[in-house]
């Protein structure tokens, strides 16, 4: 299935997403009530509007968030199984979050950058949901920021870059293990090898992620005049398996002017640019794409592989199932007030679904959260 809705092109250079919302929090525990809930069994909590909200991942039953109040941010677990809720960290001089995250085990990943004077640094956070606390594990000053981050084998891998005193941009990975261990590792693809100099190098990465077996990369020349752009897979020990030019793809779906995210997931991956311009394709046949929208989100899932991956639109009620077995799309929806809001964040963790739902009217000062099980009935 092919779709494309064109519309207003919103920034996507900000990665993550902010609501006002805020901490009058009200609890529908553990609720089963079978006219509401269509005779599934869901939590739900609601949130007022008093700060700036960004959900950031699931663990079983508990929700990572974080509130902003100007460089001030507030990060929060709540458990909808307890319900309960913990303010985990404050952070004094917040700068930036991506959208990229990476967890082993029950920890999450992620970079966040912080204003050190006038200079930005880079934090690698560790959110442990057993033990309910958050706390740095490394920092660093390059210049990359809003950092993609993965895990591959036990190790968090994350793309980082520096300008050369020559002014070109070198990309790079660093890996990160359980022993708290830090280690820079160069990529060989295309004409990027260890026997060419600094001042001649052709290929930046510009985009990472991984299926736990593989690692994959977005990489493009530096010195075309127009973007070629490459997809590379690499081993576990980094070495290089192989690469295809999806320019072409690129450009036939209007997929310009850098990428916001990169998933892959069994014999797909997915792009989408800071347009909002999404697109999944076949990794054995690139074209045509099975599915090209814009503002379509993947919810990525830290979960063993399932038979199915969901993509939503956001600002709607629409939900694709995505049947990684025949990569058929069903675009289902869920009756969750679907008259009165609309989703505006998806988020998933094994037969989990987490489904931030905001009020369509300006009146309602509510946004209301569910958290439901992927068997939940649709309409």
């Amino acid at each position: 299935m092919i779709r494309k809705i064109k519309g207003l092109l919103l920034p996507f250079i900000i990665l993550f997403i902010l609501l006002l919302s805020g901490c009058n929090i009200q609890t529908d525990h553990g609720s089963s009530n079978k006219s509401a809930m269509n005779q599934a069994q869901a939590y739900s909590v609601t949130f007022d509007k008093s700060a700036l909200r960004t959900y950031i991942d699931i663990y079983e039953t508990k929700l990572l968030y974080m509130e902003l109040r100007d460089s001030n941010a507030d990060f929060f677990i709540y458990d909808f199984k307890a319900g309960s809720n913990k303010k985990i960290l404050t952070i004094n001089n917040f700068a930036l979050k991506g959208i990229s995250n990476a967890r082993m085990g029950d920890i999450l990943y992620f970079y966040v950058s912080e204003y050190q004077g006038a200079d930005l640094e880079n934090h690698l956070y560790a959110v442990n949901f057993t033990e309910g606390n958050m706390q740095v594990e490394s920092k660093n000053t390059y210049t990359q920021k809003l950092i993609p981050l993965t895990s591959l084998d036990q190790k968090i891998v994350s793309l980082q870059g520096n300008y050369l005193e020559t002014g070109a941009f070198q990309s790079f990975l660093e890996t990160f293990d359980n022993k708290k261990r830090t280690r820079q590792v160069n990529l060989n693809s295309g004409t990027n090898s260890p026997s060419v100099k600094e001042e001649s190098i052709s290929r930046q990465m510009i985009y990472i992620t991984s299926d736990d077996r593989y690692l994959y990369a977005l990489e493009k020349n530096n010195f075309d005049s127009e973007m070629n752009c490459f997809l590379v897979k690499y081993d576990k020990d980094f070495s290089l398996i192989s690469e295809m030019d999806i320019t072409d793809t690129l450009k036939k779906y209007d997929i310009a002017g850098g990428v916001g995210s990169f998933f892959v997931f069994g014999h797909y991956f997915g792009i989408t640019d800071y347009s909002n311009n999404t697109i999944v394709c076949d990794l054995d046949k690139v074209d045509p794409a099975l599915l090209y929208e814009n503002d379509v989100e993947y919810v990525k899932d830290f979960f063993d592989p399932g038979p199915y991956e969901f993509l939503y639109k956001r600002n709607s009620n629409e939900i694709y199932r995505f049947d990684t077995a025949s990569g058929k799309i069903q675009l289902q929806q869920f009756d969750l007030e679907n008259n009165t809001s609309s989703i505006r964040v998806m988020l998933s963790y094994g037969d989990n679904l987490l489904i931030v739902k905001q009020p369509k009217s300006d009146s309602d000062m509510d946004e209301k959260v569910y958290l439901i099980s992927k068997n939940y009935d649709t309409q």
